[in-house]
Order: C-alpha cells, then structure tokens, then sequence
C-alpha cells in the first residue's frame, strides 16, 4: 500500500509543481541525505549487531545522536548561503535552513528504529512509515501544493513525514533517555559506527554525486527532471529494499554460522529479483515515452530519456543492497568501504566527464557505473560463502531472459499504438507485458529458480483450491 501511495503522490505533486520547484528541493534533499550521515554516525546501527542490549548501550547511544543532531543540524543551517551559493541558486538557501531540522529529527528517530529491527518487529515499523507518509505527503503536502506553497509542500512533507514517524517509533519502543556520555562498552560501539559511518558516506557519494554534478553543471530545471525522474524508481525500490534487506540481515545475523541456509536465501532472493522486479523497470525502460507521458504529462516528456537508463539502474541498486548483508553477517563490513572508496572517485570523475556532453549521457553513465559497482561487491560477497558464477547465474536467468522478451514485446507493440493518447498506450503496455510474463512462465517453467519455485509452492499452499489449482505453474507442478 505504501509503495502505491508514493509513486501516486509523487506523480501528482511533480504535475502540480513542475520540475523547477522540484530542482531547489532536490538541491536541499541532496544536502540532507549527506549531513544525515554525520547526525546518525551508525552508532544506532550497532544495536542490531550487538548480541546484547541493555539500557547503557541505548542511553549512550540516543545522548550522542541528541548531541550530534543538534550539531549538524546547526552547521548545515549556517553553511546554508554558501551551500546554495555553490548549486547557483539563491532560493535554495531558505528551504536548506528549514530543512536542517531533519538532521536532528533523524538522528533522534534512529535507536528506536533500529531496536525495533533488533526485534524483528517490522510490521511496526511499516505501519509507522505508512502512516507517517500519510501524515506527511497526503494531509501536508498534497493541500499545501494545491494552495499555491510550491516547494514550500515538499519542504512541509518531508517535515511532518519525520517528525510523526519520530513520534510514532518512540512510543512503540519507550527507550531509555537519561544522558550517558560514556561507559565501558562505548569504544565497542563506536568503533562499529565508525565503519558503518564511512560506509554510508561513500553509498552517498555514489548514489549522489551524479545530482550534485548535474547541480552544477546544468540548471534548477534539468535536475528537477533528472532527480525527479530518478527518484520515480528509487522511492519504490527503496522502500522495497528497507523491507526486505533489515529482514535478511537481521535473520541472517541470527544463523550467522549456517552459511548455507544464508546463501540459500540469498539465490531466493536473486531468483525473486529477476523474475518479479527486473520485469517491471525493464518493460519501463523499453516504453520511455509513453510512460513519462502518461503518468507526468507534457511538461516533463523531457524526462523521457533519462528514464530508460534510470530505471535500468533500479534492478542493480536493488540487488546490491540484497548483496551487502552477506558481507555484514560475516564479518567483512569493511570489505565493502575498500571496494566502494576507489569506486567514488572513478564515479565523481565519470559523471563530470558525461556532463560536458549532455544530461542524458550522464544517465547512461550512472548505468554503467552501477553495473561495475554491483558486479563488484557481488563478487566480493558470493566468493566470500562459497557461491560460484554458474549457480548465481541459475538462479537469476530465467528472469533476464524474461524480462528481455518482454521489453521486446513491448517495443514492437508501442510503436504500433502511436497514435493514441499516452495513457491509453500504457495501459495496454501493462495488460500485454502482464500476459507476457504469465504465458512464459506458463509455457517455460524452467525460467523459474527451483529456489523460487519452492518459496511459490509454500506461499500457494494456504491459497483456495480453484487460485492454488491456476497458479501451480509457479511452482513448477
């Protein structure tokens, strides 16, 4: 439902904004997530790992995000004219200043969050971000837009999205708050999120860095268009990705000396990513046009292009981010700080160059730069438990196969419905690629992992007779 209601909320705030507006408030959200890092050093991180918790260990760890929010919060409000300064646009400094609440808001949010992953207790943690998003983007945002705020809507969201989410995580967890600056087990904890915090930094500079070029070197527009259609795929894939990868590492943490049950659910979830998410951005990528045109309108058809890349970039962040547990659980944290650090700086180098030629060979290149990244640390953590280039590529081939014949379907099909609108050419994309993937599936079930068939035959078992009897080809019966 979440994932629903952002990619909805998103499609009407960017129709009623328009892609400047959303240019300056990228330009704050890209300062945000960086100086996030600083108010939250992974110091909360640490609960999840640590094989036991008491109350020092949350007290010492909620007095120092306290002390370090307020501090970033207050550098990055200060620095806010001569951030915008270097971005070009003065009207990026008020939104930067009111933004910097949220470095506080953040790092005050992050042991309950990260506690109620110890727990496992993620079903609160989704009814939080829902009705969070729903406090933030739909009661806040959305009016505000209407009203004529502008920016000033996304600003107000973003605001009200984390101080309700903040709210709502303490009272499911009612930690401990009285101030411990220190105790014996603090150097432990520190040095955990120091890892974590490097780490972070660099995943900024990678996920970031093309954002903060486009700033510079084109206009508030153009990386109005570029993040906004970069953030259509991420939002959802992040979300997907916050679901599924705590889970994984926490589970994974737990069975850490069963090195084949991790691995075994790991080639699941290499299997589940090829055959029910590459599909999509795949089919997306195939159809730019009518899909920026159906869903944005006209006044962002510009964002076309970038898109194809773009949503091809989703798949890989999504299979990096299922990737890096595997070296979390084993102990080799840091493995993927020396793999990303030299990676940053060919990345800063790569964007800059692509940005001399145009905005969409930077797309393109951010494509091939996640492409090394993600076969990188893939190959990292697979060697690292054992698992060899031919059984990763059978768990994830009958989804790339599948998603290749699906985009050429729809390529074909496209071009023969030019001349209706966008939205009536989506819609009968969607209904063909739908029919595509069940009729492959149908025809070929050994495009399905035996992993996953598996994981389909224990989800179809408590399904009614009739639905269970239709579906049996998923689980390869």
């Amino acid at each position: 439902m979440r994932l629903v209601l952002q990619v909805g909320t998103q499609i009407a705030l960017a129709r009623m904004l328009g892609p400047s507006q959303y240019g300056i408030f990228a330009i704050g959200a890209t300062v945000i997530g960086l100086s996030s890092f600083f108010s939250d050093i992974g110091l909360a991180y640490g609960l999840i790992q640590k094989t036991t918790v008491d109350d020092r260990d949350i007290r010492f760890v909620f007095t120092w995000q306290v002390l370090l929010g307020v501090g970033v919060s207050a550098a990055v409000y200060a620095a806010s004219n001569a951030i915008a300064g270097f971005f070009g646009d003065a009207r990026a400094a008020p939104v930067i200043q009111v933004l910097s609440a949220l470095c506080l808001l953040n790092a005050l949010a992050a042991p309950s969050l990260n506690l109620l992953k110890r727990r496992l207790d993620f079903k609160t943690i989704q009814l939080v971000q829902l009705a969070s998003y729903i406090a933030g983007y739909l009661l806040a945002g959305i009016p505000l837009a209407l009203s004529g705020a502008q920016v000033w809507a996304l600003v107000a969201a973003w605001l009200v999205q984390a101080l309700v989410s903040g709210l709502l995580l303490y009272r499911a967890t009612r930690h401990a708050l009285k101030p411990l600056l220190w105790y014996d087990q603090a150097g432990q904890q520190s040095g955990y999120g120091g890892t974590v915090l490097v780490t972070n930094i660099i995943n900024w500079a990678i996920g970031n860095i093309d954002r903060v070029i486009v700033a510079r070197a084109f206009g508030t527009r153009e990386i109005g268009l570029y993040t906004t259609g970069y953030n259509l795929f991420y939002n959802p894939t992040a979300t997907l990705l916050g679901v599924v990868q705590p889970v994984f590492f926490s589970v994974s943490s737990r069975i850490a000396d069963e090195g084949q049950r991790i691995l075994g659910a790991y080639r699941s979830l290499v299997a589940a990513l090829t055959l029910l998410v590459l599909p999509v951005f795949a089919t997306v990528a195939a159809v730019p046009d009518t899909f920026v045109g159906a869903l944005y309108g006209d006044k962002w058809i510009d964002a076309a292009a970038l898109c194809r890349p773009l949503a091809l970039v989703m798949p890989m962040f999504l299979l990096f981010g299922l990737t890096t547990p595997l070296l979390w659980t084993s102990g080799r944290a840091a493995k993927e700080f020396q793999v990303q650090a030299p990676l940053a700086l060919l990345w800063a180098a790569a964007c800059a160059w692509a940005a001399t030629l145009s905005l969409v060979h930077v797309a393109w290149m951010v494509l091939a730069l996640y492409g090394l990244r993600c076969a990188l640390i893939v190959g990292v953590a697979t060697r690292a438990f054992g698992l060899t280039l031919p059984a990763f590529w059978c768990s994830a081939r009958g989804g790339l196969v599948l998603s290749a014949l699906m985009a050429a379907c729809l390529v074909l099909a496209d071009a023969n419905l030019q001349g209706l609108p966008a939205w009536q050419r989506l819609v009968l994309d969607v209904v063909l690629g739908a029919a595509v993937w069940l009729a492959s599936l149908r025809l070929v079930p050994r495009l399905i992992a035996p992993e996953l068939a598996s994981l389909f035959a224990r989800i179809l078992s408590p399904m009614p007779h009739v639905i269970a009897r239709h579906l049996s080809f998923l689980a390869g019966k």
